[in-house]
Order: structure tokens, then sequence, then C-alpha cells
């Protein structure tokens, strides 16, 4: 069944949701009560890829929690260049900044792949956190944490080179210990070049430039890291 904005409510239970915002960072303390209202308050909504959660200036009238799949935040500038800010994946809250102020959202989201949200109205949080104080403490949390990250982009988009900005990127998706890991990285170049502030040219640039320094290989979207410490010295260096 389609909402009025032409997306669909999936077929998820109450119980299968409650599991889901359990696991999350915000709602993860809550009793069956409070996971019970606010998945009876929310409206599940499916998105195709490219398809747009929220733009850029639209009233901020709720939040989305990702159920499934991943979302991109980001900025638009008047001359049309974009910056991804954030990517969000499952158990994560988007747009609620602007939930909290009442304002419009300062940047829009769009869904990378097949998802899933859980929509919750903006009286139906603010409801549950004048209860439960519990949750605006989590919710400053994590906006501290998105605060360090803005920080970090900020400095790496004035201060360090592509190759730097691409470096530090590949080090977020190279979680493991060892020296030499492979990973798929998960977005379409064009995709990629927004999250590291440049254009598709500059960043196939920034690629070869790794690739001849024996940092890494490539073959398509997979990534195989050959030297992470020479890696971690271009991202710091940059």
């Amino acid at each position: 069944m389609a909402d009025q904005d032409g997306r669909h409510e999936s077929g998820r239970s109450l119980q299968d949701l409650n599991a889901v915002l359990r696991k999350t960072d915000l709602f993860g303390g809550l009793d069956d009560r409070h996971l019970d209202e606010l998945a009876s308050r929310g409206r599940r909504r499916l998105y195709e890829p490219g398809q747009t959660v929220f733009m850029q200036g639209d009233r901020a009238e709720g939040l989305h929690i990702v159920l499934r799949g991943r979302v991109k935040v980001f900025k638009v500038s008047p001359r049309g260049r974009e910056q991804t800010l954030m990517i969000m994946g499952s158990g994560e809250p988007v747009g609620e900044v602007a939930v909290l102020s009442g304002e419009s959202h300062p940047a829009g989201a769009e869904a990378l792949e097949h998802g899933e949200t859980l929509y919750i109205p903006r009286q139906a949080f603010l409801d549950l956190v004048s209860r439960e104080p519990e949750i605006a403490m989590r919710l400053l949390s994590a906006l501290s944490s998105r605060l360090r990250a803005f920080t970090t982009l900020i400095e790496y988009l004035s201060l360090r080179d592509v190759a730097a900005r691409l470096a530090a990127y590949l080090l977020s998706l190279a979680t493991a210990e060892s020296l030499q890991e492979t990973f798929d990285l998960g977005l379409s170049k064009t995709q990629l070049s927004a999250a590291v502030g440049t254009v598709p040219e500059t960043l196939s640039r920034a690629f070869q430039q790794l690739a001849r320094a024996g940092v890494i290989e490539t073959s398509g979207r997979k990534v195989h890291v050959k030297d992470r410490a020479l890696l971690e010295r271009v991202a710091r260096a940059g």
C-alpha cells in the first residue's frame, strides 16, 4: 500500500520493528511499552535506490530510523555541487536535528540502495523524549559524535588534497587489523566523489596515484589494500 508520498509501507510486524529499535543506540534502553508506542505511531517506508527521503529545505515533520539499507545525507550548493555529509546504516536516525528544532532540514537525504525506514512523526518523538530524559541524553551523545565527524570532514575538505581524503575514506572501510585487506566500496564513483568532495575525474586520478604508489589495487568496486601503513601516511600527510 502506497502512502501519500508514493512510497510503500512494508509488512514488518510490531515485533520485528521492536527487535530493530532495541538494537539502536537511541532507543535500545526502552521497555516494550515504549517500543510498541514508537512502532505503532511510526510508518514504515520502502525506498528504491536514488529515491529521495527528504529534500534540503523541507519542513522537518518527523525523523527516520533506517531499518534496512543505507541513506546518504548531503548538501547541494547554489551551483548544484553535491557534498555527502554522512552515510547512515541500519539502526541510525536521519533528520533528528531538524525535528528537535522544529525547522527545515539543513540537508537532503537519499536512499543509496533498496531500503526501509521507520518514519516517526515529530510530536510522537517529542512526547517520548519528554517522558524519557534518557533518550535526550543519548541524542546529545549522538549529536556530539556527529559534530566530531563534521569537524573532521571540514578539516579534510579544506586542508587535505584529494588523495588524502580518499585514503582516509578507504581507511574507514578497511576495519581489519591486517596489512592486506579487500573490501567493496559500496558506492558508485559519482557517489564516492561526493563523499570525498571532488569530481569523478579527479577521484580517478587519486585512485591511480595510490595504485602507482603500491598502496592499493582496484577491480571495479573492489579495493585491495596492499600497504595499510602507507595508506595511513597518505591520509595524514595530505
